[in-house]
Order: structure tokens, then C-alpha cells, then sequence
């Protein structure tokens, strides 16, 4: 596993250290500040490699210290050490993600806006693909969409009525309606109702029943109609109006 993280790193000499060594950490150590770390000032780095191994080990516990290594280099060296390279690679991956969004915030300043891409498909497929084909079929099915032989027509109906039935708006004014008619609509059970003649057919008699009551409502309607017309002419006979003009005094 350490030298995966060095490989990571490309270190030179992943394959051949040997951290029994302490030329071969102070190698390492000074490689991994210097390239990766780079916690000290480059003037300030050299006394992590060019010293004697008393020296250096006050040198690089100090160093330890002004990272904040959990690690105490004097007994648990080899620790220190490994947590050292995974300090290195944390900063290396993240120099490598910034440089990516960098790349890609200028990829997407340097393109190109393009004034007909509203007229263009909503997706950027090839319609004559099957398995593109297929899918435009099957969620055409589950919007319940009549089935087209051009597939970029039948796309386009899909885009149109989960713009109108499944945006954020749409569906906030169907709950809106939902709540409206929750409360007024009510269930009408026609089950112990009469329909005035017997049907040897239970469900030709519960459909003569419906028909029995959409006949009753429309025959309320007319009649509420009527009593309106009626009201309305009472309106106009109890209070003619005459012209005296045209009326005769006298002889």
C-alpha cells in the first residue's frame, strides 16, 4: 500500500525504498516537501535533507509538528512517514481537481452559444438509433401518447406534456385543484337506489340506474332553466311600461 501511494505520486524510486533506511526517508521526506507539500519556504527545506540523523530527526519532528502529524517520529517513524505521503497525495488530488474545474469552466466560457437551439431536438441522439428509438416508445407508453413513426415528432409530443402536465407548476396547481375538489365532490352510492323497473342483468340494472339519475339532473336543470324564464317574463308583465304619448284623453 505505501508504495501504491508513492506510485500514485510518481515518485522515482516507488519500487526500490527501503524505509529501514533513513537515506532513503530523507530522500523521500525532502522529495515530498519540496514537490508536493511545499510547507516551508525553498530556502527553508534543505536542512530536511543535508543533515546528520540526530539532526535531521529534530529537524523533521519539527517539521511533523508544523503540519500537525498525530504521529510521534521518534517511535512510530514508519507511521510518520506514511502519513506524510497521504498528506502529499491529498494536496496533489486537489491541485489535480481545481485544475480540472478550471479546464472546464474554460471549456464552457469558450463555447460557442447557439441561437437555434431551441428549434434543435431536446436530446442530442440519433433519432434512427434503435435503442434511442425504443426508449422514446416506451416513455411516449407511459405518458400515454399515441405512438408516431417519426421518432424526433413523438419526442417532441413527450416534451410537450411533461412541460404542461409534470413541470413545477403544473403539478403545484393539480394539487391545488386536487384540494379544491376534495372538498366539494362527494361519492354517491346508488346501490339501494330504485330504477322503477326490474333487469334480470345486475350490471344492466346499476347502469339503468345511472342513466335514471343523469336523466333526473338534466330534467332539474330545464326546470331550473323554466322557473328562470318564468321569473323573467313575471318581471316584464308586472311592470309594463306605456308610452302617454301615443294614449288618448277625453273625447
Amino acid at each position: 500500500m505505501f508504495r501504491r501511494k508513492l506510485r500514485a505520486l510518481d515518485y522515482h524510486s516507488s519500487d526500490a525504498i527501503d524505509v529501514s533506511k533513513s537515506c532513503d526517508i530523507k530522500a523521500l521526506v525532502y522529495w515530498l516537501e519540496n514537490k508536493k507539500i511545499r510547507n516551508y519556504k525553498i530556502e527553508d527545506r534543505a536542512p530536511l535533507r543535508n543533515q546528520s540523523d540526530e539532526a535531521w530527526k529534530t529537524t523533521f519532528k519539527k517539521y511533523l509538528n508544523s503540519l500537525e502529524c498525530p504521529f510521534n517520529c521518534e517511535t512510530e517513524l514508519t507511521s510518520a512517514v506514511d502519513w506524510l505521503v497521504g498528506v502529499a497525495l491529498r494536496y496533489e488530488y486537489a491541485d489535480a481537481a481545481e485544475n480540472n474545474e478550471e479546464l472546464l469552466r474554460g471549456l464552457q466560457e469558450a463555447k460557442p452559444l447557439d441561437k437555434d437551439i431551441g428549434t434543435k431536438p431536446p436530446l442530442d441522439l440519433d433519432p434512427s438509433d434503435k435503442l434511442f428509438a425504443s426508449g422514446v416508445q416506451a416513455l411516449a407508453k407511459i405518458l400515454l401518447i399515441s405512438s408516431h413513426p417519426d421518432v424526433s415528432v413523438l419526442l417532441e409530443a413527450c416534451k410537450i406534456v411533461i412541460k404542461e402536465k409534470l413541470s413545477k407548476d403544473a403539478l403545484e396547481k393539480a394539487a391545488e385543484k386536487q384540494k379544491t375538489t376534495s372538498k366539494e365532490d362527494k361519492q354517491y352510492n346508488i346501490s339501494p337506489k330504485d330504477c322503477g323497473f326490474e333487469l334480470p342483468d345486475p350490471c344492466l340494472g346499476e347502469a339503468a340506474k345511472v342513466l335514471r339519475l343523469l336523466h333526473i339532473q338534466e330534467l332539474r336543470y330545464l326546470q331550473t332553466n323554466i322557473n328562470g324564464l318564468i321569473v323573467a317574463v313575471q318581471n316584464i308583465t308586472a311592470n309594463p311600461k306605456t308610452d302617454q304619448s301615443l294614449g288618448l284623453v277625453g273625447r
